[in-house]
């Protein structure tokens, strides 16, 4: 019997530890799976050491209220992983809580191996957690081209697998899915996604429906919240002040790839919406502490993955002040009603996912990576 410690701190990371859980069963089907998740984890069998959703910060700040439990937590893991001795620990992404892990873990046995799956976006900030890297990790599996080059060059050991979503995504017609979650195929389509984070929700939905409000005194334009996984849609209405906003929860992917235009906070949904084709604005605010100390530590021009990867401006960012009403309403109503710019942006998209679609087989491929 094969036995695995798998760590995900955030939803992407929950989704992607559950297709990995189900290739690694592939292989062995008598696999035991213990660790920190969420709910698609444990419906793919994790024995749950933690909820995930106790896991989830945003920025420096927040983090450090945080800290005193996390530290216990990574104390009890590691004294967990040093006497069951799992074949093998899979760090899922979240890299301030699982770098600080695994050297804990290595601390007590050298001879543990780890493999972290989807890089920590150290190339782009905090470039000093490389040596943590270097001197704790004995796999990198990272999901973007350029990451082997950058490991390759540290002395890293790195094998680039492709990103996982192009496997798991199986595209379907605006038509189809409007009608699926009953939304007025005449209307022009904003979705909305506050981010898969409970302070993320809080930071930025307040925002995010004011620029509904403003955008729904258009008659053809509906707007749509799409609600991460984890939060509880009932409450939500309750709490925010939606007027006449959608909420849809369940699969709210779906609305992402059938909206003309989305509003994402920054993380891997900007990302998905590029490989649907969804032209999207992107937003992300931090305490004031958090954005000048992400300020000072980032070494790249963007914050979303699309435009790292061209290089160049593709898809609208909005940082800090710059996220507000006038902002989000007035480049949302450009991407709406300019058709040339509308096109440009969904052109230029086009061009960054094909320099993903080589790779196919992704988990399966990682799933091969950590089993030999």
């Amino acid at each position: 019997m094969k036995r695995y410690v798998l760590i995900a701190g955030e939803t992407s990371g929950d989704q992607y530890g559950s297709q990995l859980m189900e290739a690694l069963k592939e292989i062995n089907p008598k696999s035991e799976f213990w660790g920190i998740g969420g709910e698609e984890m444990i419906a793919s069998g994790l024995n749950q050491f933690e909820n995930i959703h106790n896991m989830s910060v945003v920025g420096f700040s927040e983090a450090l209220k945080k800290v005193p439990t996390m530290l216990k937590l990574a104390n009890r893991l590691s004294q967990f992983i040093n006497e069951v001795k799992p074949d093998r620990v899979i760090l899922i992404d979240f890299p301030g809580f699982n770098l600080s892990l695994a050297k804990k873990i290595k601390h007590l046995s050298n001879e543990t191996k780890i493999d972290f799956f989807i890089s920590p976006q150290i190339w782009a900030w905090n470039e000093r957690r490389v040596k943590i890297i270097k001197k704790y990790i004995n796999h990198m599996i990272v999901i973007f081209p350029f990451e082997t080059s950058f490991y390759k060059k540290h002395g890293i050991k790195a094998h680039y697998v492709g990103h996982p979503y192009l496997d798991q995504w199986k595209p379907s017609t605006a038509k189809y899915l409007r009608k699926k979650l009953n939304l007025d195929s005449s209307k022009k389509i904003v979705g909305i996604f506050p981010g898969s984070r409970a302070q993320e929700l809080k930071v930025h939905l307040p925002i995010y429906l004011k620029v509904a409000e403003s955008l729904s005194k258009h008659k053809n334009v509906k707007c749509v919240v799409g609600l991460a996984p984890g939060f509880d849609k009932l409450k939500i209405e309750r709490k925010f002040n939606l007027g006449n906003v959608q909420i849809i929860d369940d699969e709210p992917l779906k609305l992402l790839e059938c909206c003309d235009v989305a509003l994402v906070t920054s993380g891997t949904i900007s990302l998905q919406a590029t490989f649907m084709n969804t032209p999207c604005v992107v937003a992300y605010k931090l305490s004031r502490l958090s954005g000048y100390l992400s300020k000072l530590l980032m070494k790249v021009n963007f914050i979303s993955m699309t435009n790292i990867v061209a290089n160049k401006s593709i898809i609208p960012e909005f940082v800090q002040k710059e996220v507000n009403v006038k902002n989000l309403y007035f480049i949302i109503s450009k991407l709406l009603n300019d058709d040339e710019y509308y096109k440009k942006v969904k052109l230029e998209m086009g061009s960054v996912k094909e320099i993903f679609v080589n790779k196919k087989n992704v988990i399966d491929n990682a799933a091969r990576i950590i089993n030999k």
